[in-house]
């Protein structure tokens, strides 16, 4: 009976997650380069400034330095950024009490389970800037010097591997922003925002202007392929010339209302357990914080990014991580009321349990294309994909 206790189910799950991904990561390389998720990864500095080229270049230099095949080298970091992302994960979620709220966040599908129900996501640079953010919230800082110092680090290195950090500043602001409030209790000097504009300025400069100067024949021209494998208008690369307004006008283009809702009935779906069980404690330096108030907040942050990026699933997965970092983040500083959650749990029968658990985790989930309809039991359908694919390689070996 022990095994089928609560913390024991979270640990399984996270075993077969990492099993899972290591298992499809490894069996995606047989489509590199062409898969669009390496063409992501060869994105390096060597025609000039780049979006998204930092990791490419760092993969480049390594390759030509140890003589090693360039899949080997990003199958190496996709691993370990996932297992560091389950790791962070599981060890900030070890530090809560795991009720049936938790377990309608981390059995949702669209948080951690979701690169495997939608493989085209799997092995993404999102990992990098989600996990980036994981571990500045989780950070214990002394003083707001070592804030400052982190943010830089963390914010910048996850803006030069992937631009759509930019889009989630204010998340990281809100963390700076709480730790000035309640753990240091003081006013953030003059100094401080000057060099932090200074910062995103420079950001935003590399993004939006130097990035227009890059030559993208002189990256592809860096590597080895044969001549007519990659081309600018490969995968990722193809998305590099566009500007900002021209992406949006695309994408604007492009979707339905129908899409619309789709997506908004997967978001209102997965918000409902923060909306019913979730409440903020009282603070009087934190008067503006409460449910309502950090749920409309997230909404409104959370829309720039559905504009600017096709792929609405990927997004919701994105933005479904940072919203429950920062959850965790409210729990680590005490801002929950524990009693209201434990409160309206207990309200909640056997069977409204089994409901809820199914309406939010089991019968739902985005396809990566915002104008593809949903797709529906993601989990079980992921699962028996997954056990039938181990099962059919052990009978061929026998």
């Amino acid at each position: 009976m022990k095994l089928i206790r609560k913390d024991n189910i979270v640990f399984f799950y996270f075993v077969y997650l990492l099993v899972g991904t290591y298992i499809y990561l490894i069996l995606q390389i047989n489509e590199f380069p062409q898969k669009y998720v390496f063409t992501e990864w060869l994105i390096n500095y060597e025609g000039g400034y780049v979006r998204k080229g930092l990791l490419g270049q760092i993969i480049f230099n390594i390759s030509n330095t140890l003589n090693i095949e360039l899949k080997f080298i990003i199958l190496f970091f996709q691993a370990a950024i996932y297992s560091i992302y389950f790791f962070l994960f599981y060890l900030a979620l070890s530090k809560i009490k795991i009720n049936f709220f938790w377990i309608l966040i981390i059995f949702s599908p669209i948080l951690f389970s979701y690169p495997l129900i939608e493989l085209m996501v799997l092995g993404r640079k999102d990992t990098f800037v989600i996990s980036l953010f994981l571990i500045f919230s989780i950070i214990n800082y002394k003083s707001l010097n070592s804030l400052f110092f982190y943010f830089i680090v963390f914010f910048g290195t996850s803006s030069l591997i992937h631009e759509v950090t930019i889009l989630y500043i204010f998340h990281y602001l809100l963390v700076i922003y709480l730790y000035t409030r309640l753990i240091f209790k003081i006013k953030i000097k003059k100094i401080y925002i000057i060099g932090l504009l200074i910062f995103i300025f420079l950001l935003l400069y590399l993004n939006l202007h130097l990035h227009n100067f890059v030559v993208l024949e002189d990256i592809i021209n860096s590597y080895s392929f044969e001549k007519g494998i990659i081309t600018k208008d490969s995968g990722a690369f193809s998305h590099l010339g566009p500007t900002v307004g021209v992406a949006f006008l695309i994408i604007i283009n492009k979707i339905k209302f129908i899409n619309v809702l789709q997506f908004s009935f997967i978001f209102i779906l997965n918000s409902i357990p923060f909306l019913y069980f979730v409440k903020f404690k009282k603070f009087e330096n934190l008067k503006l914080f409460s449910t309502k108030n950090i749920f409309f907040i997230f909404f409104i942050l959370s829309l720039p990014v559905y504009g600017l990026l096709y792929d609405w699933g990927r997004v919701i997965h994105i933005n479904y991580n940072f919203f429950i970092i920062l959850l965790l983040f409210y729990f680590k500083l005490d801002l929950i009321d524990l009693n209201h959650l434990n409160i309206k749990i207990k309200k909640l029968n056997y069977l409204s349990k089994i409901i809820i658990l199914t309406l939010i985790c089991f019968l739902f989930s985005p396809d990566i294309l915002s104008t593809n309809p949903l797709e529906y039991f993601p989990l079980p359908s992921q699962s028996i994909r997954f056990l039938g694919g181990i099962f059919q390689k052990f009978t061929e070996l026998y």
